[in-house]
């Protein structure tokens, strides 16, 4: 039998993926912190293969990675959320502790770092002067590096 402050507990905590589906107070961090760290990507990269960052790829393009990168983690917690409920209507497996939580997720963060990638190599690098090879270096890194790994924690074991 759970105890008065579990059921607490359970009914405030749930895994973070679910933060993409209800508007919170948790939106004011998600979304900075998501701008923030895929422009710093963007800043670092633009630095490591020494281009002019003050115009360069920043100015043409920050805004559509930042778009991008919100867009694909919504999507792959999409995924997530349809997995979560296939599974809790066809098996009795506990999908909200660990290691389910983190299991279900993993199709989810892979789904949003392949459309990272797709939708920044297609999109936000077609105004700026940068080559195809180049294009895709920037599309991976951020891929690689932006992807939604917070995802795989689960918020309780």
């Amino acid at each position: 039998m759970r105890r008065e402050k579990d059921i607490k507990i359970y009914n405030i905590l749930f895994p973070i993926w679910l933060f993409y589906f209800w508007p919170t107070p948790f939106w004011m961090l998600i979304a900075p912190i998501n701008a923030a760290i895929d422009c710093l990507v963007l800043y670092l990269t633009e630095r490591y293969y020494k281009i002019d960052y003050r115009w360069g790829i920043w100015s043409k393009c920050a805004w559509k990675v930042c778009v991008f990168g919100f867009l694909s983690d919504f999507i792959g917690a999409g995924l997530i959320f349809c997995i979560y409920y296939a599974l809790g209507n066809l098996t009795s497996w506990d999908t909200f502790h660990f290691p389910g939580t983190t299991l279900i997720s993993i199709p989810g963060v892979i789904l949003s770092g392949v459309l990272i990638y797709i939708l920044n190599k297609k999109f936000s690098f077609s105004k700026t002067n940068l080559d195809g090879e180049s294009v895709k270096k920037f599309a991976l890194i951020l891929a690689v590096f932006t992807a939604p790994y917070p995802m795989l924690i689960p918020l309780y074991g």
